[in-house]
C-alpha cells in the first residue's frame, strides 16, 4: 500500500492479486499417506488438470492490522454478498508456515484480507482443497511480495516447482493445480525427494470431463479422515504393488491418445480405489445408491454401443465422465434425460493456474485508522 500525503489527506493505492486455480481429476489416484503432516502421498498419481471447475481467490496485505496473523477470509457467494469463514484455524496456521517460506523472496509482512469463490460445490470429491489451497498459494505469495503475474514470481525465484511444494502443504493434490495438462505427482523416496511436473501439455490430448452432480452435500468422511484409514484395509498391499505399472500404462494410453485403453484404466482404478476404502476400518464408503445406478447405466450404455465415455470418482460420489470433446454435448444430453434430478458442469483439459492485479485507490483523512 502506498500514501501520498495531500494536505490532510492521503491517497491510498491498494494491490489486489488475484489467483485462479483449477480442480484435478486423478486419473491414477493417490490414497493414503506414508507422513500425514508433510501430505507425502504413499503412491505416485497421475491427474488431468480442469478448466472450468475452479477456485479463484484475491487478496491484498492489510499493514493496520493488529497482529501480523489477524487475517481475514470470506468466501464470496453466488449472490452479491460474502460469508466469513468462521474457522480460520487451518487456514491461518498454513498461511503462517507459508510466511516463514514466503520471507526469503520478499518482505512477507502484514496480515491479508481474502476473497474466495468457487465455481463449483465444495467438500462433495470435486477435489475443491486442491484448487483452493493452489488459488491461496499464489495470491498469498504474490501479495506479500507486491508481484503482479506469474513471470514477476518466477524472477524473484519463486517457480512452479516451488509453489507446487508449497501448496502441497496445504493440501496434497493441490500441487497438481498449479500445473497444466496431464500431471504427474511423483512421491520420491523421502518427503524432500517429491516432484510434480506436466507430462503432457493440455494440447496434446484436449479431452471432456463431465462432472454429473449426483449429490451436492459435504462428505460425511472427509479425504484427510479416510486417507488415515488406507492402511487398515486388507486390499492397499495389493493396490500398491500394481500401481507402478497401471501408472505407467495410462501414461502410454495418453501419449497414443487411446481413449478406450485409458478408459478402461480409470474405471479399474476408481472401484479399486473405492474398495479400499469400503474395506478398510471404520469402513469409509462415499457411493450412494444413485453413483451406483449412474455406473451401471454408463457401462451398459457403453456396451451397447450408445457412447464412448468412462467414468472415474475421486473421494465423493459424483462421477466424472471422460469423453472426447465432440461427443461431449450429447452425452451431457443423455445424462440429464436419464438422470433428471442432476445437474452437470462441463469441464476440459485446463491450463494450469493464473494470476493478475489490480488496484483500488481510496482517499482518507491522515490519522484515521483501518485497524481492526
Amino acid at each position: 500500500m502506498v500514501n501520498q500525503p495531500t494536505g490532510k489527506k492521503a491517497i491510498q493505492t491498494t494491490l489486489h492479486v488475484t489467483a485462479t486455480a483449477p480442480s484435478n481429476i486423478a486419473l491414477i489416484k493417490y490414497w493414503g499417506k506414508s507422513d500425514a503432516s508433510l501430505n507425502w502421498p504413499a503412491n505416485d498419481s497421475l491427474s488431468m488438470t480442469l478448466s472450468q471447475a475452479k477456485t479463484t481467490t484475491t487478496a491484498n496485505v492489510q499493514p493496520d492490522a493488529k497482529t501480523p496473523d489477524a487475517h481475514r477470509m470470506a468466501f464470496k457467494t453466488t449472490g452479491a454478498g460474502t460469508i466469513p469463514v468462521r474457522d480460520l484455524g487451518k487456514t491461518t496456521r498454513y498461511l503462517e508456515w507459508l510466511r516463514n517460506e514466503v520471507r526469503p523472496f520478499g518482505s512477507a509482512e502484514g496480515a491479508l484480507d481474502i476473497l474466495t469463490h468457487n465455481s463449483f460445490p465444495s467438500s462433495c470429491g470435486i477435489a475443491s482443497s486442491a484448487s483452493g489451497f493452489a488459488a491461496l498459494t499464489i495470491a498469498a505469495a504474490a501479495a506479500w511480495t507486491g508481484t503482479k503475474n506469474l513471470d514477476e514470481l518466477h524472477r524473484l525465484g519463486i517457480t512452479q516447482d516451488i509453489l507446487s511444494a508449497w501448496a502441497r502443504r496445504g493440501s496434497g493434490s493441490a500441487c497438481r493445480s498449479i500445473h497444466g495438462g496431464f500431471v504427474h505427482w511423483v512421491r520420491g523416496e523421502a518427503p524432500t525427494a517429491q516432484k510434480v511436473s506436466a507430462v503432457f501439455s493440455p494440447d496434446h490430448w484436449p479431452l471432456a470431463d463431465l462432472i454429473v452432480l449426483i449429490d451436492r452435500g459435504a462428505k460425511s468422511i472427509s479425504s484427510t479422515e479416510g486417507h488415515a484409514r488406507a492402511f487398515t484395509s486388507p486390499l492397499m498391499n495389493v493396490r500398491m504393488a500394481g500401481l507402478g505399472e497401471r501408472l505407467k500404462d495410462a501414461a502410454q494410453a495418453i501419449e497414443m491418445r487411446d481413449l478406450e485403453r485409458l478408459g478402461t484404466i480409470i474405471e479399474s482404478e476408481a472401484i479399486e480405489m473405492h474398495s479400499v476404502m469400503m474395506t478398510s476400518h471404520p469402513r469409509t464408503d462415499y457411493f450412494s445408491a444413485p453413483t451406483i445406478a449412474f455406473i451401471r447405466w454408463l457401462r451398459e450404455s457403453r456396451a451397447a454401443g450408445n457412447l464412448a465415455a468412462w467414468f472415474t470418482l475421486d473421494a465423493g460420489p459424483n462421477p466424472h465422465v471422460i469423453c472426447r470433446p465432440q461427443d461431449a454435448a450429447a452425452i451431457n444430453a443423455m445424462i440429464l434425460d436419464k438422470f433428471p434430478g442432476s445437474t452437470t458442469i462441463h469441464d476440459q483439459t485446463g491450463f494450469g493456474a493464473t494470476l493478475q492485479t489490480s488496484q483500488e485507490t481510496s482517499t482518507r483523512h491522515q490519522g484515521d485508522s483501518d485497524g481492526y
